[in-house]
């Protein structure tokens, strides 16, 4: 567990030795993708330094589509943005934040979750930029990064 612990430090020394900050929140998350775009289901990293949001995604292995597909060829996902460029969060059922990434509505058009239905609707987390294009993530622990942003905004 020691070898786990001490990976995971490197790492998130690494970043902040790349990046040149600190890190102030990290969690998994999965990338669905952006308004009027293509679906993705990249699973990584969502972390914050300094005035930014991060998110890279690894390379997953599956031994059985080694084994059966052929050679494909992985491309990292690595993207951040400024969270001063951000114009809001919501949570939105998945199936809104399909629709939008599909193109079949607009992220102006997708409705917050009620606690009340997200008993019953798979919640992820949309990011609508000032330029009006929305990202949607499957965040693991939502609402702590929503707190998270509101502590930077206001730093």
């Amino acid at each position: 567990m020691k070898d786990v612990e001490s990976e995971a430090k490197k790492f998130w020394e690494e970043k902040e030795a790349e990046k040149g900050g600190k890190v102030t929140f990290y969690t998994f998350a999965t990338f669905l993708g952006r308004s009027s775009d293509r679906q993705v289901t990249n699973g990584g990293l969502i972390y914050s330094i300094d005035d930014r949001i991060y998110f890279e995604d690894f390379e997953k292995e599956n031994w059985l589509i080694k084994l059966v597909a052929r050679k494909s060829k992985y491309e990292k996902t690595e993207f951040n943005f400024k969270i001063g460029d951000i114009e809001n969060t919501k949570i939105v059922s998945r199936n809104s934040a399909l629709n939008c990434i599909a193109g079949y509505t607009e992220g102006s058009e997708t409705k917050p979750l009620t606690p009340f239905m997200r008993l019953f609707a798979k919640p992820v987390v949309q990011i609508t930029m000032k330029n009006g294009t929305s990202m949607f993530f499957d965040i693991m622990r939502a609402s702590d990064f929503l707190e998270a942003l509101k502590t930077s905004e206001q730093v």
